[in-house]
């Protein structure tokens, strides 16, 4: 019985060796992590404007005429109707508990600026249309998915030079990569922390005036890419 558990360690340790072998052979690797970030200024400000029929010196004001004030405090600011749509149904009755001739109809649309200071200039000439609210709903950027790539590209080379530089320092060389990871990073949307994150106004009858609560201007929208990469040790 002996003998039989010796031949069997005899045949054992060579597999062994080959096992430790494979468990050791793919460790021969530096595991990085590079990240890039970049700001950028939003160039699509998606703002909503909301129109709704009040009353007056006990006249209705109707959802007709504040369209046409609209429409024509948005030509003054010198912006194409084009990047103007209806942000609901169109025209809506809300009865507010009176009879259907008392009814106060509205409408909002949606409108795209490119820079905090056409929504200043669009602002300005919307102050004497009395109109129920604005507000911004989304800051973008046209060239998002091309610059976040470049980000990326910016994470992987920021890695690449981390593990050269760390093997360096114990006399290796880095040799070709044998893994990249990438981790979506959402960008950090300024949405509640610009200037007039909210820029919401009422009507002159609300107020008796129309202003933005504070001077219009936006923080940058943080774009961040993380990349995780092994490179082979030579």
């Amino acid at each position: 019985m002996k003998r039989n558990w010796i031949l069997m360690l005899v045949l054992l340790l060579p597999a062994m060796a080959f096992a430790q072998n494979e468990t050791f052979k793919g460790e021969h690797f530096i595991e990085v992590t590079g990240s890039a970030q970049q700001e950028i200024e939003p160039n699509e400000i998606y703002t909503l404007i909301r129109l709704k029929e009040f009353e007056e010196n006990k006249q209705k004001v109707s959802l007709e005429k504040l369209d046409a004030d609209f429409l024509n405090a948005l030509k003054n600011a010198g912006i194409d109707k084009k990047r103007l749509e209806l942000a609901d149904a169109g025209s809506r009755l809300d009865k507010f508990g009176r009879k259907d001739k008392d009814a106060f109809r509205e409408k909002a649309y949606q409108l795209k600026l490119t820079s905090a200071a056409e929504l200043e200039k669009f602002l300005e000439k919307l102050e004497p249309v009395k109109v129920s609210q604005v507000s911004i709903t989304r800051l973008h950027h046209s060239d998002y998915e091309k610059l976040k790539v470049e980000l990326k590209t910016k994470a992987l080379q920021a890695a690449r030079t981390k593990a050269e530089t760390l093997l360096k320092s114990i006399g290796a060389e880095i040799g070709k990569p044998l893994m990249i990871r990438d981790w979506e990073v959402e960008p950090y949307q300024p949405m509640m922390e610009m200037k007039a994150a909210n820029v919401r106004m009422q009507s002159e009858m609300d107020q008796g005036g129309f202003a933005p609560e504070e001077q219009i201007g936006f923080r940058k929208i943080k774009l961040q890419s993380q990349i995780t990469a092994q490179f082979e040790i030579k």
